[in-house]
């Protein structure tokens, strides 16, 4: 995972079709809330920022880069009338839905 010149960031991950037959797959990523919470913001648990569908055929391995918007990274601060990045630690997910979740990163 690198942050993108944007302000947002870059996941990038491996996705191999082990099945005898051509597939869908949907990965998506999740985005968890920040560890140091503002007064009066309230976060989701795990929200979805990114997602694609790619179609692989039986024994196909694919690179996939998935982006994640700066906006995506920040909240309304109705105090300040701007966008603001929290700071603080997040936990950044992805798998085939927010039940099956394989992987996990903490970002700062």
């Amino acid at each position: 995972m690198l942050k993108d010149s944007d302000g947002g960031l870059e996941v990038d991950l491996n996705i191999r079709n082990t099945g005898i037959m051509a597939s869908d797959e949907v990965p998506q990523v999740y985005l968890g809330a920040p560890s140091e919470t503002p007064d009066g913001v309230q976060f989701p648990v795990r929200a979805l920022v990114a997602f694609d569908r790619i179609h692989l055929a039986a024994g196909e391995s694919r690179t996939l880069a998935l982006h994640v918007a700066q906006r995506q990274l920040q909240y309304w601060s109705t105090k300040e009338g701007k966008w603001v990045t929290p700071s603080g630690q997040r936990t950044v997910s992805v798998g085939r839905s927010s039940r099956d979740l394989r992987l996990d990163q903490t970002i700062d």
